[in-house]
């Protein structure tokens, strides 16, 4: 059994309302209000951490009055830096910590406060019951994910890795041996597991393969045979995750000798149903104003598959690692800014050809 503590500014039976969808028979969480005052709420948290796997915290805890009727006079961005400061000195136990709160402007006072104190942000208002199971995985798994980092050599928290794994990346997360556990969790999952490179997630691995996953009845059967591509790393429970190079090895040793990335998703998913023996696979299909069909990644406004050359590389990516792939929105959301939200703006570098792109598709509705 996991257990997390989630410290709120609400009533204790509202903050217990508000997690009780993330519970499961693997994963309790007790809620509790703010103590107040600062060296209170601190010594709350002495006592308590030791009983605990990991924390959530609601960003305004300053917001409400507690049951004594006071007021707090810190936020959650506060009391998570010095936890953290205390982690450092080995004060405190290592566990994660979550921000769970609806703040209207929680991005950008993330920005300027250093989203880095938390392993992961959790907007109260995008929660529903679609999602309750994957934060419960995850939550399991950062906690997991704690114990593995201080128990284990730096190579071996990242389970069946491939020989040919970007040395780069191995050098940089080895720098990372001595720095508090939440700076290598953050890394892992940023980094690697987050960004797209070496891993790969569910929607990639399917555009890939050039298969739609919706009209697909037969996926799982396709998953289950790259059961040897999958990622056992730390917080593989949380986000599952593919090793892209064993993939193409698995292409190349079970479907055609031909190279995936040269061959078309109608190929691909042809290939694959007479190796496999199966027949309900559906191909993916191009978005509106996309050439081709050499799937390789997704679009970040309309969440289907495309060729990177059908696409713009979305804002703020400037610094990506050597092992990282760009993110890109495809031609035909770039223009209707489909889910905006969610990529925010085309890179300065594509300015411009988004602006060509604006000028020619205008000429052809005229």
């Amino acid at each position: 059994m996991i257990n997390y503590l989630y410290i709120d500014d609400d009533a204790v039976q509202k903050s217990k309302d508000k997690v009780s969808g993330f519970v499961t028979p693997e994963l309790e969480i007790n809620a509790t209000q703010h103590q107040g005052d600062w060296e209170s709420q601190l010594e709350y948290i002495r006592t308590s951490i030791k009983n605990i796997d990991g924390l959530l915290l609601d960003l305004g805890l300053n917001d409400l009055p507690n049951e004594q009727q006071k007021r707090a006079n810190f936020r959650g961005t506060a009391l998570a830096q010095e936890i953290r400061t205390r982690q450092k000195e080995g004060l405190l136990k290592n566990i994660p910590i979550i921000l769970f709160s609806a703040h209207d402007k929680l991005e950008s006072l993330l920005e300027s406060t250093g989203s880095d104190l938390f392993d992961m942000c959790i907007d109260k208002e995008t929660v529903n019951p679609d999602v309750f199971d994957d934060y419960s995985r995850q939550f399991i798994a950062l906690a997991n994910g704690y114990v593995s980092v201080e128990s284990k050599d730096i190579k071996n928290i990242l389970g069946n890795y491939p020989d040919d794994i970007d040395t780069r990346f191995f050098c940089q997360l080895e720098s990372l041996a001595n720095h508090p556990p939440h700076v290598t969790v953050g890394f892992i999952l940023n980094e690697l597991i987050k960004s797209e490179g070496i891993l790969i997630d569910e929607s990639t691995l399917a555009a890939r393969l050039g298969i739609d996953i919706s009209k697909s009845t037969e996926w799982d059967i396709v998953k289950s045979k790259l059961t040897t591509c999958l990622y056992t790393g730390i917080l593989c429970e949380g986000w599952p995750r593919w090793w892209m190079s064993k993939v193409k090895t698995w292409w190349n040793e079970h479907i055609s000798e031909e190279p995936l990335r040269t061959i078309g998703a109608h190929q691909r998913v042809a290939l694959l149903k007479e190796k496999l023996g199966i027949e309900n696979l559906v191909a993916a299909t191009r978005i509106d104003k996309a050439q081709s069909e050499d799937f390789w990644t997704i679009c970040q406004g309309h969440k289907r598959p495309i060729d990177t050359i059908d696409g713009l590389i979305i804002i703020g990516q400037d610094n990506l690692y050597p092992w990282q792939e760009p993110k890109y929105v495809s031609i035909d959301a770039a223009l209707k800014r489909t889910h905006l939200d969610d990529w925010k703006g085309v890179a300065t570098s594509e300015i411009m050809y988004l602006d060509k792109l604006k000028q020619k598709y205008s000429k052809h509705r005229e």
